[in-house]
């Protein structure tokens, strides 16, 4: 896990590291990271002609200290003030230092001549640190050299698309304070390490009410999703049309009494998943509201189980029937937010997770390219591929988190759910860019979790 920070954690990192080593120090130290990385862009530096976008804060202070090493590599290095031309000259690489966290106003950069490569320093000007809203038009970088901690503006909005590849150089700061953890494929190593020896199928079962006759391609994707995640167990209760993996049983569903269906299933099951499919009749949304309150495991809400019960107001009024909300894991996607707050989630998507879980207590899993997870004092950020925008990964990913929530051991909810969701992203990063489906994906998660095993060992 990687902390991200907003400002103000990052002014006072550097105002420690600055009384430590001295300001001349950590600019040398910024501007050193920034050509490093410049120098891997072009493959060496010798006679290669680079632009370097300064402003009149720190960060073209660390600009003009790149500057000077790229000279010193042999570099052709011109030093464009911000203000002074409206047009740059032709060049290899421009590295953008013009304007860091500190932005509060429409950045206007001089336009590109040609296509240079573009190197960022921080962050790209005219980004804003928190939320990714853009201030003027910055450029689209190949690469930007992020310092001290990760910024959210980086990981979602358009920022996330401008940043380009995003190298941290920590410079031996200090963050005190994170809004966030970044997870990383590395922490998925953590998945198995609780695993016991004495397991059965039962130790890990899930429960899924999921599937309805036009939709019963739902249920399958979750139990498969769930099976390969590693559920012991998969007990759905599905449309009779259903087609299941031979592993997972399968209980044609009542239109009424679904929780009596389930009694002699849950107390051996360590998670719930409800609503992939399901449709958004009124028998639904009745039986999703009784299930809610006659169950106390960790219970994934998901798409129509999600919906059918009307706002956040009325959601959070069922959720205090089961004492604790935070074991109740919600999963919109913006359209579903919407429908839940009454409004789109806006550009800071942490934000909007947030006022959420605090407006139901529920654990939330925003779902977007860049995922948020938040839960009681915790905030985990997933960033996922853009192959994974087509029908059924989410049903896929509901799966995935009632089997990582039943195997979560001593783990947190908000941790468990940020694994899952880690897990079914780097699943499909591993898979195809162009062309992947839904059903590609459990398979792929098994072969990640087994490398992730032996990488363990």
């Amino acid at each position: 896990m990687q902390p991200i920070a907003d400002r103000s954690a990052l002014v006072a990192a550097d105002r420690s590291r600055i009384a430590q080593i001295g300001l001349e120090a950590l600019v040398s130290l910024a501007g050193g990271a920034l050509a490093q990385v410049a120098r891997a862009m072009l493959g060496g530096t010798a006679g290669r002609r680079i632009t370097v976008v300064v402003g009149p804060g720190l960060n073209g202070a660390d600009g003009k200290a790149a500057a000077r090493v790229l000279a010193r590599r042999g570099a052709v290095v011109t030093v464009v003030e911000l203000g002074t031309t409206t047009e740059l000259a032709p060049t290899e690489l421009v590295i953008d230092a013009a304007v860091g966290t500190g932005i509060s106003r429409a950045v206007r950069l001089p336009r590109l001549n040609g296509a240079p490569l573009v190197l960022a320093a921080d962050l790209p000007s005219g980004v804003d640190p928190a939320t990714g809203a853009t201030l003027g038009d910055p450029y689209r970088c190949e690469a930007t050299v992020t310092f001290g901690a990760h910024k959210l503006g980086l990981l979602q909005g358009e920022g996330k698309a401008l940043a380009g590849e995003v190298v941290l150089a920590g410079l031996g700061l200090e963050v005190a304070a994170s809004v966030a953890q970044l997870l990383e494929v590395a922490d998925l190593d953590a998945l198995d390490v609780e695993a016991d020896p004495g397991r059965h199928k039962w130790t890990h079962a899930i429960a899924v009410v999921a599937g309805s006759d036009p939709m019963a391609g739902s249920a399958a994707l979750v139990a498969a999703g769930a099976l390969r995640a590693g559920a012991g167990m998969v007990q759905v209760l599905g449309p009779s049309t259903i087609e299941l993996a031979p592993e997972a049983v399968c209980q044609p569903r009542a239109v009424f009494g679904w929780t009596g269906q389930l009694a002699g299933v849950l107390d051996r099951c360590g998670a719930l998943v409800v609503g992939p499919g399901l449709g958004r009749t009124p028998e639904v949304t009745t039986e999703v509201a009784q299930l809610l309150g006659a169950t106390s495991q960790p219970l994934v809400l998901d798409a129509d189980g999600l919906t059918g019960l009307g706002a956040a107001e009325g959601l959070a009024r069922l959720l205090e029937r089961r004492g604790d909300p935070s074991q109740v894991v919600l999963t919109p996607h913006d359209g579903e937010y919407r429908q839940l707050m009454g409004h789109a989630p806006g550009p800071d998507r942490l934000a909007a997770a947030r006022a959420l879980h605090e407006a139901t207590g529920a654990t939330v899993l925003l779902k977007g390219p860049t995922t948020v997870v938040v839960g009681a004092g915790e905030a985990y950020v997933v960033e996922g591929p853009a192959s994974l925008a087509t029908a059924g990964t989410g049903d896929v990913l509901a799966g995935v988190l009632g089997a990582t929530l039943a195997r979560r051991g001593r783990r947190s909810v908000p941790r468990a759910v940020g694994l899952g969701a880690l897990l079914h992203a780097e699943a499909a990063r591993a898979g195809l860019r162009c062309g992947l489906v839904a059903s590609d994906l459990p398979l792929l998660i098994a072969h990640l979790r087994s490398a992730r095993m032996d990488h363990g060992r």
